[in-house]
């Protein structure tokens, strides 16, 4: 009578019976996985699916991803142009306070035969740009790691990443207000936004609505005689959803039509605009870029992320930028 073995019954050890035999060398060569390391093995990655192991030994992936995370959001690059690193901690640089177009002295008419006359300028004091640090961290317990709780550690970088971006924005307000607050005729009393009525009877007058303050700055730069073209404003919600109720679909053509951009943040107080040309009102360097490093803390058991910058930004041509208020009323 032929003997059967299967898994699932007891397998006995009779000696002189082959076909048990054989079936018992098979199953010892047989190999199956060990139960999931504690703490977990190496890192690995199925698909685009990443594990704790490799973010929290990855400092780069984390620079990279804040990177990402802060591309759609971020202004301040609009407002200044890059140019290049720091050394020393600061930048001296010289700021244009008037229109420098012309000499100080006007030219003269000449005789045959007489000298010319001095053609002078002016020297300015310069100013002082300085580094300012911003950064930030936030840790993973070993718990979180060994559960490969991979939520937690993507909310602290997607809150880091927003936070880093508010800073930054934020900075590039003030700084440009600190040059508005230095000369006062970059200030205009714009007409009230809120106010302004579309049709019938008591439609408003053309220079109460918005497009006539677009057209303003405009025409100021144009009074400035620097080649200013201003063609970018920056709103709050506020004043965004005043021009969308005033032009409704017709805001892209209009917006098309004076070659104007909108960015619209939280970062600009309501009731207020600022309209620059892209990239003139001054300069924003790098001392240090967007950089990540990571540690492990043995006494609270904790896996630290910490990301930093050093970047400093400066206005030195105060005529590429208007300050516009009064938009609320």
């Amino acid at each position: 009578m032929e003997n059967r073995v299967t898994l699932a019954e007891p397998i006995v050890w009779v000696p002189g019976q082959p076909g048990i035999t054989r079936a018992r060398e098979a199953i010892e060569a047989s190999t199956y996985p060990n139960p999931v390391a504690h703490p977990l093995g190496p890192p690995t990655v199925s698909g685009t699916t990443i594990t704790m192991d490799i973010a929290l030994n990855a400092p780069t992936r984390i620079t990279r991803t804040l990177m990402d995370l802060t591309l759609q959001r971020f202004f301040a690059d609009r407002v200044f142009t890059s140019s290049g690193g720091v050394t020393g901690g600061a930048v001296v640089y010289d700021q244009l306070l008037a229109n420098d177009l012309y000499s100080d002295r006007d030219l003269q008419r000449i005789q045959p035969g007489d000298e010319f006359p001095l053609v002078t300028s002016s020297r300015r004091v310069p100013y002082v740009a300085e580094v300012e640090k911003w950064g930030g961290k936030f840790f993973v317990t070993v718990e979180a790691r060994d559960r490969n709780d991979v939520a937690v550690f993507t909310r602290n970088v997607r809150m880091l990443a927003n936070t880093l971006v508010r800073k930054i924005n934020q900075r590039a307000v003030e700084v440009l207000e600190a040059a508005v607050q230095a000369a006062p005729v970059r200030t205009v009393t714009g007409v009230n936004w809120a106010t302004v009525v579309t049709a019938g009877a008591s439609a408003s007058n053309s220079t109460l609505w918005p497009g006539y303050d677009f057209s303003r700055a405009q025409a100021q730069a144009e009074t400035e005689e620097l080649g200013i073209v201003f063609d970018l404003w920056i709103l709050n919600p506020q004043e965004y959803l005043q021009l969308a109720r005033i032009y409704g679909p017709d805001l892209n053509n209009l917006l098309a039509s004076l070659n104007l951009s909108i960015f619209v943040t939280n970062r600009v107080v309501a009731g207020n605009a600022y309209v620059v040309q892209q990239g003139q009102p001054g300069q924003m360097r790098t001392e240090q870029p967007l950089q990540t490093t990571q540690w492990y803390e043995q006494e609270t058991e904790r896996y630290w992320t910490q990301s930093s910058v050093r970047p400093l930004m400066f206005v030195d041509n105060r005529f590429a930028v208007l300050k516009f208020t009064n938009l609320a009323g």
